[in-house]
């Protein structure tokens, strides 16, 4: 034990007083890591009997063969065998670097560990702030909508009320971790398609719905699907003409299928899908990377929407 308490006396120094300089003062740790090192080369030279004679071999080994003259070959032309304190110091050289690269291996870990909380953070950040976008859109959309039944049927309106303080409880504490339950976007849904149908006229507008009864463990995240059919509520539906919606929820081979039709009504806006799907493409692509796929087409007179993602939360990038 006595011969290693040098040794250790300088991996404790260096480990724990000087490695932590090189994060910010690196030429300061360069200099008094010579200095140590130095010190530790001089104890060396004028210790040379420390650790005690012996210490380096084990009883049973045969004794040394006798010394050369100084710098002089031995007896057969060969070089002596190396002086015990250059063998201590090239030691502590040596476990000085062991240390060091050490302290560096732990060091990059620390770093990348706290890269990716700063990834996760930062996604977070980015989702939440899309997904305040999406609800000052569902709100103003809502209220519109039951500003417009006050005078028309204020028993209607009150209905309506009543729908959408259901979805603001599920706005409110539904809507604040990257998905919910399958089963908690579809009432949602429900929700906003029976306020819909309390505005439009049954014979105007026809609306399908279907839905998977077994939704146990599918998650998606909240508002996707809800703000798609709210864009074919706003851009499908005309006063002037038939309308129809069609909307299909499936869950097959641990994916979620959503698809919905409707019927297409140009207007000033063209042919887009509304203000959100920019922002509901950044949120599938900041969740799901590349395993969702997400198509929208227009053909004879209808736009097609379809939506496929992954049922399982461990598919979610945070």
């Amino acid at each position: 034990m006595l011969t290693l308490l040098p040794y250790l006396l300088l991996v404790v120094i260096h480990h724990f007083l000087l490695a932590p300089l090189i994060r910010k003062k690196l030429p300061l740790y360069i200099i008094l890591t010579v200095v140590l090192l130095a010190l530790f080369g001089t104890w060396c030279l004028t210790r040379p009997d420390f650790p005690p004679p012996g210490a380096w071999q084990s009883a049973q080994a045969p004794p040394p063969p006798p010394a050369p003259g100084p710098g002089g070959p031995g007896p057969d032309g060969d070089r002596g065998p190396m002086r015990p304190e250059v063998m201590k110091l090239i030691m502590g050289i040596l476990l000085v670097g062991v240390d060091l690269g050490a302290f560096f291996y732990v060091e990059s870990r620390r770093k990348e560990r706290r890269m990716k909380e700063l990834q996760a953070e930062h996604l977070s950040q980015q989702l939440e702030s899309l997904r305040y976008q999406i609800n000052p859109h569902f709100f103003m959309n809502t209220l519109n909508n039951i500003h417009a039944l006050v005078d028309i049927d204020p028993e209607k309106a009150k209905e309506s009320i009543e729908v959408f303080s259901k979805m603001m409880r599920i706005l409110l504490y539904e809507d604040q971790a990257p998905t919910i339950p399958l089963a908690k976007e579809l009432d949602f849904i429900e929700h906003f398609i029976s306020l819909m149908r309390l505005r439009y006229p049954e014979e105007s507008v026809r609306i399908d719905t279907v839905f998977p009864e077994d939704r146990t463990g599918a998650v998606v995240p909240p508002l996707v699907m809800a703000s798609l059919v709210e864009n074919a509520f706003k851009h499908g539906i005309s006063y002037s003409s038939e309308s129809f919606i069609r909307i299909k929820v499936e869950i097959q081979g641990g994916k979620i299928v959503f698809r919905c039709v409707n019927s297409s009504h140009h207007s000033g806006e063209g042919s887009k899908q509304g203000i959100g799907l920019d922002n509901i493409r950044k949120r599938l692509d900041l969740l799901y990377s590349q395993a969702y796929t997400l198509s929208i087409d227009e053909a004879r007179g209808q736009y097609d929407v379809m939506l496929t993602i992954p049922s399982e939360p461990g598919n979610i990038q945070i």
